[in-house]
């Protein structure tokens, strides 16, 4: 038997673990000078997308986000937390020492007057919190959590909700919303904090548009979302300054002149972006109060079919019904005694609005509310793109105007034949070059003039350029109560019902003004893989021994073969 030279063995031996350690080193080294992440998910839910990547590599100072979110908490707050952590840890991997977050549980404090500061303190900032409800074989508890993020960048800060607020979605859903809009609400704010200077937004005056009391609620919302909000009368200026990134204009009821209309399509032609929120008929809910007879609505004469036409829509003077998505409206059906008794009917001219696209200003929002909308028509324009924003159902018609309308319509079951005409367009995303329509139409003098002074020169054509046509000025106007005071934009008051109108204007204004592409994030889906509750409690014994006893089984069975093995191989 030959004697086996063990000193040869244990050199080999000592090669191979030195050559083993230096090419790990050198794996390393490789992996540091190449950063390299594979996501193999259907939906690539732990990448962030290209615009993002970029922002958090061009920051040029420290981000640190406070996320408020810990607590006991249930299986679906636990996901939404692990998943706000790992995109964070996506946005370190990118901006590196850039990006610092930590987790604080507020209720954690022990000291109660600190823990009642940093609550309110909390609240003040924007943070909303949430009554969270655990069960457990006792009983159930109750606690509060604040499912939200403050972010703070060169000594800005703001606020992260992280939670999303839907109506008619079960908590699984809703959660699983929230986390699909994690990225896009981290590096939105994260872009806001990066900018120069606030988003500049004008509201037009000088045509009877809304007064600032009934836009009050989007005004202090973008304030705290930090955009400069400012008011224009057209009258009063020359033209609209280029350093606004967007204008709106809600709800004209006097005509237009051309001196005014001139000012807004220089300001398109010149690259501002525009929110159109114009009526297409007078029809109003007060007047109807007021008459028995109803009202006669007449078409809202404004002077602005042609250059709406020219980029791309008309508003049709009409009032679009919908007898399956509608809000109600109380009206009185009798007397106990001296009081009046009323009762909710559905009130067709006040349909709620929808989409079935997934474009980013509609995506996972609840439908928006509307009061006597008009129908939107798009007309060939070549190299404009149309997106329609918001629609009605299938059951719905578009009643032309003049007409009158009155409220014995709600004395009988309204006829389905009569409300054909499905998915009938009230909000529409226009995008391209547009073109100006006082093309050809302006004397050489007053060209010649106006092109000595910069703002005001005369430009034609656009450069590719978006702007958003709402054809119901009531969708940006929040409601008023008694004392002055306003409702939440979106908010019903007969029936307290919260819609998504504030969201949808947001939305649309984050997309108008943003070159960025970070509100395309919005578009991410994370499909919702819920477990079978009934198969999971049948099969719980089951797959807790294949997960648990199976693989230690595998692993001792694989260690009992190597060894015996060994002791065969080197058994003398």
């Amino acid at each position: 038997m030959v004697k086996p030279n063990t000193s040869l063995n244990r050199r080999d031996a000592m090669i191979r673990l030195v050559l083993a350690v230096l090419i790990l080193l050198l794996l390393n080294v490789v992996a540091g000078l190449y950063y390299y992440r594979l996501d193999l998910t259907s939906e690539k839910r732990y990448s962030i997308s290209t615009p993002t990547k970029n922002m958090v590599r061009d920051l040029k100072d420290e981000v640190t986000v406070k996320v408020y979110l810990g607590g006991d908490l249930n299986a679906g707050f636990t996901r939404l937390k692990e998943s706000t952590r790992n995109l964070l840890k996506e946005f370190r991997a990118y901006g590196g020492r850039n990006i610092e977050y930590e987790f604080i549980d507020p209720m954690a404090i022990q000291n109660l007057d600190e823990r009642k500061a940093l609550i309110t303190d909390l609240i003040q900032k924007g943070l909303a919190p949430t009554n969270l409800t655990t069960k457990s074989k006792t009983g159930s508890n109750q606690q509060l959590i604040f499912p939200g993020a403050i972010i703070t960048y060169l000594g800005r800060e703001m606020p992260v909700q992280l939670l999303e607020n839907q109506i008619g979605y079960s908590p699984q859903e809703i959660l699983n919303n929230s986390e699909v809009q994690l990225e896009y609400k981290f590096a939105n704010t994260i872009k806001k904090l990066m900018a120069n200077g606030p988003p500049r937004i004008a509201f037009i005056h000088g045509h009877n548009e809304l007064p600032e009391i009934e836009t009050a609620d989007l005004r202090e919302t973008l304030q705290k979302l930090q955009y400069e909000i400012k008011d224009i009368n057209l009258s009063k200026e020359y033209f609209i300054p280029g350093s606004f990134d967007a204008i709106i204009i809600a709800k004209p009821r006097i005509a237009f002149g051309e001196k005014d209309k001139y000012k807004i399509d220089q300001y398109i032609m010149h690259g501002g972006k525009t929110m159109w929120l114009v009526d297409g008929t007078d029809a109003a809910l007060d007047s109807l109060k007021g008459n028995p007879t109803g009202q006669f609505v007449v078409a809202n004469e404004l002077n602005l079919s042609d250059m709406l036409f020219k980029y791309g829509v008309r508003i049709n003077s009409d009032l679009v019904q919908d007898i399956s998505l509608c809000n109600p409206i109380p009206l009185v059906v009798g007397q106990m005694g001296s009081a009046p008794q009323t009762e909710l009917f559905p009130w067709y001219y006040f349909p709620l609005l929808q989409s079935d696209n997934n474009h980013a200003i509609i995506k996972n929002i609840d439908p928006v509310e509307s009061f006597f909308p008009s129908s939107i028509d798009t007309v060939r324009n070549p190299g404009i793109k149309k997106t329609i924003l918001l629609h009605s159902s299938d059951n719905a018609k578009a009643q032309l105007a003049p007409t009158r309308v009155h409220f014995g319509i709600l004395q009988s079951k309204p006829n389905p034949a009569y409300f054909n005409q499905a998915r009938i367009p009230v909000a529409v995303l226009l995008e391209g070059p547009f073109e100006s329509v006082f093309k050809n139409r302006l004397a050489p003098e007053f060209l010649a003039a106006s092109d000595t002074i910069k703002n005001l020169k005369f430009v034609d054509n656009s450069k590719p350029n978006k702007m958003i046509v709402i054809s119901n000025g009531d969708i940006i106007r929040n409601q008023l109560r008694s004392d002055s005071s306003w409702y939440p934009l979106g908010y019903y008051m007969f029936t307290k019902q919260q819609f998504a109108n504030k969201d949808f204007i947001l939305n649309g204004l984050e997309y108008l003004i943003d070159n960025t592409g970070i509100l395309e994030t919005r578009n991410k889906e994370v499909k919702l893989r819920l477990l079978d509750k009934v198969k999971v409690e049948n099969e719980k014994l089951k797959w807790q021994i294949i997960n648990i006893v199976v693989p230690i089984s595998i692993i001792i069975i694989v260690g009992l073969i190597f060894n015996y093995y060994r002791k065969r191989k080197y058994a003398r």
